[in-house]
């Protein structure tokens, strides 16, 4: 019970401060999102205000040029009019400005710095605009819109060209809006610029352009409409409010197209000159969680740190006089039993001893059955064998007594031609009792070595060859790779293959067409060699004993050759299956490992 309460008392204290942390991390974060606004959007306005004040009096100051009154007067002067282009043209891009253009009285574009474009201001009316019509009042003229022809946002200076005490047009300089960017490339927030209507014209995300803070009525929208200010904007409202001074109070807004993609904002504003502007600088309140989140999370797991190392030290302490105690008895009875274990370590020694010579004897009974394997095949082969070597021994003889007689003729060209014959049959017996002899001698290999496919199998079918020629059976040989080189010992791999050829020359004695057959199939890292024959087949219960010790059905077999075999096979890391042949008969698989150039074997 008293465990419990303290657990329950521990996580209850936990909770309680990681509400704090994150209460105080939230309302931390939110001041300094707060002040980085308020420090961004004042820059901001700053630096526009000062950009736009450097435009302000430009109009004024040019257009007291005289080259301009010359073309006001005379209009239609081909001459006059390429002139003040050039003269437009040149100003504009010294000013670095968008577009200077002049009017004559009725708001008519006489003359543009961008006469020469497909955008050209030259012969379109701007007589609606108020920054013409505060100009042709005799006043300095400002104003904010999308160009009519060029469709860019830009601000517009104008004043009056006078000819004495009369206006006769107007100047106007366009500067491209496109310059926020370059004044607050670095800005870390969201932004934007509304008109005294609350329009917003300028912002950080395009769908808030041309769309209305608070909520305007239908007449507010067909004003703003007929003026072209905006184009043909749907001026939507981004937040709920119905009116801007209520934006303005706001620290916080909900601001989005609809009420679905609303967010929830902080906010800053300011006013941005006597234009009637104000700038706006958002940030999501959600990119405070992410920061909030982390410090619950560090703060919880510094105090699960806490609470476990408190744990862990108690624990400690206990654990400690817990060892104390079982340390004295621990002593008293590792002195009893000290004696027990070297007892039974010494009979473990034993047991193993006399294990390591079982295995000893094991593999010597396995060494002798091999060899005795090979012996009973060669005496299974020794008629055939024994046919093999008669039939040189013959020829020789027949060579001898032809040669005696045409010696004694001295025909000695035809005897020194008998002679190679003998050399050469003599040869064909040496090598066919070499093959013999290397394939009685025993073998003292652990299971690693490196031998010739093509070797092994040429010289099993040698040994073979002459009984399946007296028993009429027909070999097929199919290797599709020459030079294949598996992990085998020679001498065993002939063993394996000569047996299973033997196995398969018994399997068709009493088919009408005797026939046997080896394939190779070659892999990346494999090799299969498949031995097999058109006889009667294996069923499935021998086939599930046909590898067991002792398990035979012929009358004389002792059951041990195809289990010899698949331990031989087994020890280069191989396999020896049976299954069916497709044409009928039975087929057995090796699988050994393929070797390449400078490969060891495994």
């Amino acid at each position: 019970m008293r465990r419990r309460l303290l657990i329950s008392s521990i996580i209850a204290i936990g909770v309680l401060l990681t509400v704090m942390v994150g209460f105080f991390t939230y309302s931390s974060v939110e001041k300094r999102f707060n002040d980085d606004i308020d420090y961004d959007v004042t820059q901001l306005q700053d630096k526009l205000s000062a950009e736009l004040a450097r435009y302000s009096e430009i109009p004024v100051v040019l257009s007291a040029d005289p080259r301009l009154k010359r073309l006001l007067r005379v209009p239609k002067s081909k001459r006059l009019l390429k002139e003040t282009n050039l003269l437009l043209s040149n100003w504009n891009a010294r000013l670095a400005s968008d577009v200077i253009y002049l009017m004559d009285r009725n708001g008519l574009a006489l003359a543009a710095s961008n006469a020469a474009e497909p955008q050209s201001f030259v012969g379109h009316n701007y007589n609606y605009r108020p920054y013409f019509q505060q100009a042709i009042e005799g006043q300095k003229g400002q104003y904010y819109a999308l160009g009519a022809v060029s469709a860019k946002r830009g601000y517009y200076f104008s004043y009056p060209v006078w000819d004495g005490d009369a206006i006769i047009g107007v100047l106007t300089l366009k500067v491209d809006l496109s310059i926020i960017d370059s004044i607050w490339d670095k800005q870390k927030f969201d932004y934007l610029i509304a008109d005294p209507a609350g329009v917003v014209f300028y912002s950080s995300r395009d769908e808030w352009l041309y769309q209305s803070l608070s909520i305007l009525t239908d007449a507010q929208k067909e004003e703003i409409r007929a003026s072209r200010r905006y184009g043909d904007s749907a001026l939507s409202q981004l937040t709920r409010l119905d009116a801007l001074e209520k934006i303005e109070a706001q620290q916080v807004l909900y601001l989005g197209l609809t009420n679905k993609d609303r967010e929830r904002m902080l906010v800053f504003n300011t006013d941005l000159g006597k234009e009637g502007w104000r700038i706006y600088g958002f940030i999501p309140t959600s990119t405070t969680w992410p920061i909030v989140t982390q410090s619950v999370l560090i703060f919880a797991t510094f105090y699960a740190l806490l609470v476990l190392v408190l744990t862990a030290w108690l624990q400690t302490v206990k654990t400690q006089r817990k060892l104390t105690r079982l340390n004295d008895k621990l002593e008293q009875k590792v002195a009893s039993r000290t004696a027990t274990l070297e007892e039974t370590n010494t009979k473990l020694r034993r047991s193993i001893q006399q294990y390591e010579d079982t295995e000893k004897a094991l593999r010597q009974t396995e060494n002798e059955l091999i060899q005795a394997a090979k012996l009973a095949m060669l005496g299974e082969l020794s008629a055939s064998i024994n046919h093999e070597i008669n039939q040189p021994l013959a020829a020789m003889r027949t060579f001898t007594e032809n040669s005696i007689k045409l010696l004694e003729k001295e025909r000695y060209d035809s005897v020194k031609g008998n002679l190679k014959q003998l050399n050469s049959l003599i040869g064909m017996v040496a090598d066919i009792v070499a093959r013999l002899k290397i394939f009685a001698r025993k073998q003292n290999f652990e299971g690693k070595a490196r031998t010739s496919l093509d070797d092994a199998i040429t010289a099993s079918l040698k040994l073979s060859a002459a009984s399946f020629i007296k028993k009429g059976i027909q070999i097929a040989c199919y290797m599709p790779e020459k030079g294949l080189m598996v992990n085998a010992d020679t001498v065993q791999l002939e063993q394996v293959i000569l047996n299973l050829l033997n196995n398969a020359s018994q399997a068709v004695t009493n088919t009408p067409s005797p026939e046997i057959g080896i394939k190779v199939e070659t892999f990346l890292e494999r090799v299969s060699i498949h031995v097999w024959d058109n006889g009667p087949g294996v069923d499935n219960d021998t086939k599930k004993h046909i590898f067991s010790p002792f398990y035979t059905t012929k009358k004389e077999g002792l059951g041990l050759g195809l289990t010899i075999c698949r331990r031989i096979v087994e020890e280069f890391g191989g396999s020896l299956q049976i299954s069916d042949h497709p044409t009928g008969g039975a087929e057995f698989t090796i699988t050994l490992q393929r070797l390449y150039d400078g490969d060891n074997p495994q």
